[in-house]
């Protein structure tokens, strides 16, 4: 038989527990009593007073699979087996996770094999959360028992302790005992919540000096007066828990639990004040907020902000990252930084350098960080990631932020001994924070408000770039190309936010006279609302596009700001030339052929223009509405007219609607599974920008065209 003996803290459950699992014992009853309370004083009494070692605090200082029952099971009073879960020092780690460890363990270990008749769980039952609530899983308790003084907060907690039985199995509850504190009107009180809640009082136990004698001896009262009347109430009550009744769990409302013990009706609640001109003066309610698509629209997250916020950090020269997690989160970001770099070497020969120079240090959480707090740990990590680098940025992940740890507070306490130092903490907390993309903005956001300098006195020649993602692998295509164009104009670029930047880059963004946006998804659009709200920055209407249209707004707009019209005109011509020599040849190998599109970004006028520049039959354009990909939803098209937007679609039906029209050519951001004799060929997620962009995608188009439908080992067999 298993059964869990809950009550309100202070309540007396260890002195009841352990007199009970005394008066089995003397009848002969092997009993295995296991205290989950981190104070873990439970079996103390039946140990002559001494304290067994914890489960938890061996956990923290052996392996795991070096452990034993031997270390974890003490031998007392008549032959009682007793364990103690422990748990970490108050204000840190998770009390409820070294319950949920001790449990773990104990079944690897096979406790099972001591051969208990009745195992006990002594359970702290006013703190809510997950661990504590272990016994009650069909696997453990087979039987809860209340302990309750007549109090109105013990017995508010014994309600709650049957919420938390119903949650679980409602017909386990075995009764209440009645651990008098000798108050006025306290025997009423109990019984009234009893009969309210259909449970017996199966133990009255009288306030009394003599536990306290016992105690002061390390004794039950049942082992110190065997014989005594007190003694004889922990017999009757061991023969009541062995019998099979069990009752059902029925909790009251709050308002009712207030009628029945107290004897008063709730009164009405009072109507809330208004606040008037009562915060006038003070700071905002609600800071503002910059969200990713699909945090903004509550859609299925893709990846977690914690690595979204790791691979920012990375990609930035000059910065440590710090992150507070187990190894396999730093790893599965460090992942995604090495495949983005891998990946844009293998296809594009590109090398991601901002990537070559990432430092990523972690804390490597464990079960016993979980248990006991990580803040140890953190410091050593933070001062050895300090003598790299003056500039750190601090992550949490869903560990770190499970347990509550305080990031901010360990970062002060490091950063007395480093008073160069400027510690940068992103509480992410995993995927709590959204998703990856929101991690990508909020580490974006952090590293602004960090390091930013605000008194800096812009220059008219300087231009930031805002917006461009840190593992795209054509950045520093991009940048050339747009550098190139400034250093025509007699202008030069002044910061790349933030993608393959610096820390001194970023120090120095206010340099920046004018800044453009690299694209225009929903990262560039929350970067730019930021940025000129909160940093004054003058971020240009027309974003960095692909294609002659979208180089000629951004140009122009740029030349209105600093009157280089003459300069920029000039410039444009020479741009329009190259532009119109290109389609002249590349036209003659795709004029006649027939298209169809199915994009997930919205922003596809580049494209539209150039089939048409190029003579080509559009059949078909659609734009899919996919919540991982599909950030521009806020883009006014001038082609729209032109496009079918689907918001829900069916694959197989998409595939039959490319097929219905028979094209020579589709055009994708994903692959689909068309038939061979459709040559397919991708629409990159993010583009190249420049006049010329399109053009050099088309000639990939040239190229499809000329390649075999069929790859000849696919013949091999004729």
């Amino acid at each position: 038989m298993r059964l869990a003996i809950y009550g309100k803290g202070g309540i007396g459950k260890p002195t009841v527990s352990a007199n009970l699992t005394a008066a089995l014992a003397r009848e002969g009853y092997r009993v295995l009593q296991i205290g989950c309370d981190p104070k873990h004083d439970s079996t103390r009494l039946l140990l002559k007073g001494n304290e067994p070692p914890t489960v938890t605090s061996l956990i923290r200082d052996q392996k795991r699979d070096e452990l034993s029952l031997q270390d974890i099971v003490s031998i007392g009073y008549g032959g009682s087996l007793c364990v103690e879960a422990g748990g970490p020092e108050p204000g840190v780690g998770c009390a409820g996770r070294g319950i949920l460890s001790t449990f773990e363990l104990l079944d690897d270990l096979g406790i099972e094999s001591l051969g208990a008749d009745v195992t006990i769980y002594d359970v702290l039952g006013d703190v809510v959360c997950g661990g504590f609530a272990v016994p009650l899983r069909d696997d453990y308790a087979e039987k809860v028992l209340i302990v309750s003084s007549g109090e109105f907060m013990s017995i508010y907690a014994a309600n709650n302790i049957l919420r938390g039985v119903r949650n679980y199995d409602p017909m386990r509850m075995a009764g209440i005992i009645f651990n008098s504190r000798g108050a006025e009107e306290e025997r009423s009180r109990i019984h009234r919540f009893a009969d309210a809640v259909g449970l017996p009082i199966v133990s009255e136990i009288p306030r009394s000096s003599r536990f306290l004698e016992a105690e002061e001896r390390g004794m039950t009262l049942v082992e110190s007066d065997p014989d005594s009347d007190l003694a004889a109430i922990f017999y009757s009550l061991a023969k009541t828990v062995l019998e099979e009744t069990v009752c059902e769990a029925l909790p009251l409302s709050d308002e009712r639990l207030e009628e029945v013990v107290l004897g008063k009706r709730t009164k009405n609640r009072p109507q809330r004040r208004q606040l008037g001109n009562a915060l006038k003066g003070s700071r905002p309610l609600r800071p503002p907020v910059y969200t990713s698509r699909n945090v903004e629209r509550k859609e299925i997250l893709h990846g977690c902000a914690f690595t979204g916020a790791v691979v920012t950090c990375a990609s930035v020269e000059g910065l440590n990252t710090v992150v507070h997690a187990p190894d396999s989160c730093a790893h599965l970001s460090w992942q995604m930084v090495a495949n983005a770099a891998r990946r844009a070497f293998i296809r594009e020969g590109v090398v991601i350098q901002s990537f070559l120079r990432s430092a990523l240090m972690g804390t490597s959480m464990k079960e016993t960080t979980m248990v006991f707090g990580g803040k140890e740990v953190l410091e050593n990590t933070l001062r050895q990631a300090l003598k790299d680098s003056d500039t750190l940025a601090l992550i949490s992940s869903c560990p770190s932020g499970i347990i509550g740890e305080d990031l901010e507070a360990v970062a002060r306490k490091v950063s007395v001994s480093y008073s160069d130092s400027k510690m940068i903490v992103i509480a992410e907390d995993g995927n709590v924070g959204g998703d990856h993309m929101q991690g990508v903005i909020d580490a974006c956001i952090a590293l602004g408000d960090a390091l930013i300098i605000p008194d800096l006195e812009p220059e008219d020649d300087k231009i930031n770039i805002v917006g461009i993602k840190p593992i795209a692998a054509n950045n520093e295509q991009n940048i050339t190309y747009v550098s190139s164009v400034l250093d025509a104009l007699g202008m030069s670029l002044n910061c790349r936010f933030i993608g393959g930047t610096s820390v001194e880059s970023i120090r120095g963004f206010n340099r920046g006279r004018y800044s453009i946006l690299a694209n225009t998804d929903r990262f560039a659009l929350m970067l730019a609302e930021y940025l000129q709200s909160e940093k004054g920055a003058q971020v240009l209407n027309n974003a960095l596009k692909p294609g002659m249209i979208g180089t000629e707004s951004w140009l122009r707009e740029l030349a209105s700001l600093t009157g280089r019209t003459a300069e920029v005109e000039q410039l444009i011509r020479k741009l329009q030339d190259q532009y119109e020599a290109e389609v002249q040849r590349i036209s003659k190998e795709l004029r006649g052929y027939r298209i169809c599109v199915v994009s997930f970004h919205k922003d596809i006028d580049w494209l539209i223009d150039t089939l048409d520049d190029l003579g080509m039959e559009i059949e078909d354009v659609v734009v899919v509405d996919r919540p991982d990909n599909l950030m521009d939803y806020h883009v006014l098209n001038r082609h729209t007219d032109r496009m079918t937007f689907l918001e829900s679609y069916e694959p197989n039906d998409l595939i039959e609607r490319v097929v219905s029209f028979s094209p020579d050519i589709l055009l994708s951001t994903y692959p689909m599974d068309v038939p061979g004799r459709i040559v397919q060929e991708r629409i990159p997620l993010v583009p190249d920008v420049g006049h010329l962009a399109p053009l050099n995608l088309a000639r990939k188009w040239i190229l499809a065209l000329k390649a075999p439908r069929y790859e000849g080992w696919r013949r091999d067999h004729d």
